[in-house]
């Protein structure tokens, strides 16, 4: 299990999904991870079906330690066997849960999962360029920004500019971040 002192992660079940469907139906998490709203139930389970025989994709839901509560899910998807690489994404359901630290042990578990029994190189994602919250998030955890996407996406009536941001396993291993 992949786990530290305050939360564990384990892979997404079936019996999360009415918990994932309400989560995702929340207009600020659809948003955040491009989702079109409203999604099936139907669709949703055939997404999880797609996703529980993928060698591509793992999606893991954070929970604390101390009750079991899930409390959101990170992953790795588009993962490159060849080229070592993968993308990943984050979120946490409960705002009140958020500037606590979870995030970052969540993603520090992730990133060792990633780097030491994947064996992968580098890891990435993108975000709205004007998320100044979120891409300190990620450099503080050693992540660099690789990029800009102009006008990459079409949110809420307007294009906006991606940043991609990523992580190189020698840059992580140069760091203390053991877990």
């Amino acid at each position: 299990m992949l786990a530290d002192e305050v939360i564990y992660l384990r892979r997404l079940e079936a019996t999360d999904l009415d918990r994932t469907w309400e989560w995702i139906h929340t207009p600020e998490i659809a948003l955040a991870i491009g989702v079109n709203i409203p999604v099936s139930r139907t669709a949703q389970l055939r997404w999880f079906e797609r996703l529980d025989q993928a060698t591509d994709k793992i999606v893991f839901a954070v929970c604390f330690r101390d009750n079991n509560e899930h409390i959101g899910n990170v992953s790795l998807d588009s993962i490159d066997y060849r080229h070592r690489n993968a993308r990943f994404s984050i979120f946490l359901t409960d705002p009140t849960i958020r500037r606590q630290g979870i995030g970052t042990r969540a993603m520090r578990l992730l990133i060792q999962y990633a780097f030491e029994f994947l064996n992968l190189n580098r890891l990435y994602c993108k975000t709205t360029s004007d998320n100044h919250a979120i891409i300190a998030f990620y450099r503080n955890l050693g992540f660099c920004i690789e990029g800009r996407l102009r006008e990459h996406e079409y949110i809420q009536g307007h294009y906006v500019d991606k940043i991609i941001l990523g992580l190189i396993l020698h840059d992580w291993a140069c760091e203390d971040n053991s877990v």
